[in-house]
């Protein structure tokens, strides 16, 4: 069997993504989930924390109650989040994430000054997403339970509304939310948490309310938890396999080999290279019979019909590009000797003579490729 083989469950480390506004519980609510899994998978390391913001230290005695030692960074450096992720799958078994929208920011920032650039042009988004791919396939990757927070960030559409005067005008409206960062950085985690607070009349207090967005093993998709725990999340952490192997994405096989140094992809360059091997034919032939006697259209007819075996140039044009670049070479090669050139134009043109004069040149060229 070649690429295809049994699916197995090959997700053993929690992915999860927390994004929401101020004061939503982002920070409390992944320190909880990093706390129960520490404990779950029966952990003798420590947690580590990627901070951008000083969250660390208001968890820090959630953790010391526990008895579970927090270590980590301070700071937004997007080439330091590449170095803490790869560190924290040796050192410890759970890692957070907060927030990951500092470091974006970052990210373009370094961009920009680096480059001179006041504001960001089209061309400049390619290299942007590129280099920040490097953090999201180790996020996926790396073996180590990671919990990703970000800020939210609103998602607007151009609406058009029509006044009462007839005429209409557009006007951006919020339609959505979503993890604010490079726009498809909220796709990678397993299990997506929108976090609100929300005001509760009967009672009247605040509760921390929990939405998940998106659980890939379909076991709390959609569900809401009021001020949530780690059990909430079980029935989806009871489903990874824990313990066992781990294979994200396989970013070692790459489609580099479909594109040249020009970056032109396979089917452009059997394109071209097709264009090219009958424009060689043509002007070989026109260079042997330029006239547009009738003999000499004839003979133009007679060469193509005896290499490729029909009459028809549209037919040609449609074959292999490998087939028509040797007959290109067979074409010239055989129009440089006058007696062939005479030939075709003979009025008692032999085609099974031909048939064996072009048998007789393509054994001495490939005789010749070889010595």
């Amino acid at each position: 069997m070649g690429l295809l083989k049994p699916i197995e469950n090959e997700m053993a480390y929690l992915k999860a993504g927390i994004f929401g506004f101020q004061g939503s519980g982002k920070t409390y609510t992944a320190s909880l989930i990093a706390k129960g899994l520490h404990a779950f998978i029966a952990s003798k390391k420590p947690v580590a924390f990627f901070d951008t913001e000083t969250g660390s230290s208001f968890v820090l005695p959630m953790f010391r109650e526990a008895g579970i030692e927090l270590v980590g960074v301070k700071g937004r450096a997007f080439k330091d989040l590449l170095d803490f992720v790869r560190e924290a799958e040796g050192a410890t078994d759970v890692a957070i994430i907060d927030s990951i929208t500092h470091v974006w920011r970052e990210f373009v920032k370094a961009y920009m000054t680096k480059t001179r650039l006041r504001f960001l042009r089209i061309q400049d988004w390619g290299p942007l997403k590129q280099d920040w791919q490097a953090f999201t396939d180790l996020y996926v990757n790396s073996r180590v339970h990671v919990v990703m927070c970000g800020r939210a960030g609103n998602i607007f559409e151009d609406v058009r509304e029509d006044d009462e005067d007839a005429s209409s005008k557009w006007k951006a409206v919020k339609v959505g939310t979503k993890m604010s960062a490079e726009t498809e950085t909220g796709y990678e985690p397993s299990l997506l948490l929108e976090m609100e607070k929300v005001y509760l009349k009967d009672g009247g207090k605040y509760v921390r309310r929990c939405h998940v967005i998106k659980d890939r093993f379909a076991a709390i998709d959609s569900a809401e938890f009021d001020d949530p725990a780690f059990e909430n999340f079980l029935p989806h952490i009871r489903l990874l396999n824990i313990g066992g192997a781990h294979l994200g994405v396989d970013t070692t096989r790459t489609s580099e080999e479909l594109f040249d140094e020009a970056g032109n992809a396979e089917r452009s360059r059997r394109d071209l290279a097709r264009k090219i091997a009958l424009e060689k034919i043509e002007a070989a032939i026109v260079d042997a019979f330029p006239g547009q006697s009738a003999k000499e259209k004839r003979a133009k007819g007679r060469i193509v019909e005896a290499v490729f075996r029909t009459k028809s140039w549209t037919e040609v044009t449609r074959m292999d590009a490998d087939r028509l670049t040797a007959e290109a070479e067979l074409i010239e090669h055989v129009l440089r000797k006058e007696e062939t050139v005479n030939g075709l134009l003979e009025d008692d043109w032999n085609a099974n003579h031909a048939d064996a004069t072009l048998a007789s040149i393509r054994e001495e060229m490939e005789e010749a490729k070889q010595s």
